[in-house]
């Protein structure tokens, strides 16, 4: 019989770390190569990567499909505090 249980994923513990830290890489490499400036690459990438790993983690480790929107609500801000501060030392 099936049973209607949902079943978390079958990741390790940190794999959405893992995940978090490689879009970190990719994102600072790939902005290193945009703006030739490390500093610019480096605090844009850090928070966007970091923010994404842990949304990523607790996905996998919760095995729900949606966070509650408080939890949505800070990573959407936290998120958004990135990208302004990638254009903030970009442009200034």
């Amino acid at each position: 019989m099936k049973t209607t249980d949902n079943h978390p994923a079958l990741l390790f513990k940190g794999a959405g770390y893992l995940i978090g830290s490689l879009i970190t890489f990719v994102l600072g490499i790939s902005l290193f190569i945009l703006t030739e400036n490390f500093v610019i690459a480096l605090s844009s990438s850090l928070p966007i990567g970091t923010t994404l790993g842990i949304l990523i983690e607790q996905r996998f480790q919760s095995g729900q499909d949606q966070l509650d929107s408080r939890k949505t609500k800070l990573f959407t801000g936290l998120l958004l505090l990135g990208i302004i501060v990638f254009f903030a030392i970009l442009f200034l």
